[in-house]
């Protein structure tokens, strides 16, 4: 079975990279900071010096634990504080453009007809089977180690997160009435279901680094960075989670460049 699921994921990792057209269109918002985002762009400034990409990306990992940045997480999503850390924000912050994992997923994978059915557990199970691959893609294509094998966290794992987790099982048996603590779960009906996520990925990653460019280009690294942690916590916890280095990071965000060249220049 194990072979047949890796089997699978293969092919479908590979039909959705020419499958980008197909998916509703994810853009980030070109917009000016808020005033919350602002006053902690000013306090994170004060206490984190240039460069934010260092090697480890240790600065910017430190960033992201600072009680300045973990209170302005519990102000921006109220109705998610309170947050204590970080990682907080994984379980609990709900996927921007939730239309668009309705439209792809919720109603034509599991005919649910309105958007205010969905609960909160079920919109971060769907993120987080996007995110998975999301990840996949981008360490592979940056050079970058596995983050399983760096953290062994197999719970952003796709399958991992849909079996052995309590939201996960309880979404198979509510929304496919399966049990995936028996002996025989019907993994193909599964991976069929949750396809389209997996799809989802790969333009949600190709826009994610359209923007932080876009980002780097207009403010510079260090003020894009500041920038991209106040309007996209998210995208900045798959950030610190797929990469360990400045290096593969920007190898992911360039490709195909010479990334060493241009940390040399910077």
């Amino acid at each position: 079975m194990k072979t047949i699921i890796s089997f699978y994921f293969l092919v479908s990792f590979v039909w959705g990279l020419f499958s980008i057209d197909t998916s509703p269109e994810y853009r980030h918002e070109d917009r000016e900071l808020t005033e919350l985002e602002r006053q902690t762009v000013a306090l994170l400034k004060k206490k984190f010096d240039c460069p934010l990409l260092d090697r480890e990306l240790k600065t910017l990992r430190a960033l992201s634990d600072s009680d300045e940045y973990v209170n302005f997480l519990s102000k921006k999503y109220p109705e998610q504080a309170p947050f204590t850390t970080f990682q907080d924000c994984f379980y609990k912050i709900p996927p921007p453009n939730k239309e668009l994992y309705f439209d792809v997923f919720f109603k034509k994978q599991l005919d649910v007809q309105r958007i205010e059915d969905v609960g909160d557990d079920e919109w971060f199970i769907a993120y987080a089977y996007m995110a998975a691959y999301w990840t996949l893609g981008a360490y592979e294509r940056g050079g970058d180690q596995s983050p399983v094998q760096r953290l062994n966290s197999c719970y952003r794992i796709g399958q991992y997160i849909l079996a052995k987790t309590p939201e996960g099982r309880e979404f198979l048996y509510r929304r496919l009435g399966i049990d995936p603590t028996t002996k025989h779960v019907p993994w193909l009906l599964i991976l069929d279901t949750f396809e389209p996520l997996l799809w989802l990925a790969t333009p949600v990653r190709e826009e994610d680094g359209r923007w932080i460019k876009s980002l780097f280009d207009k403010y510079g690294q260090y003020d894009g960075m500041l920038r991209l942690a106040v309007q996209d916590p998210m995208l900045l916890d798959r950030i610190l989670y797929t990469f360990s280095t400045d290096t593969t990071f920007l190898r992911w965000l360039y490709d195909p460049i010479d990334v060493d060249g241009t940390l040399r220049k910077r």
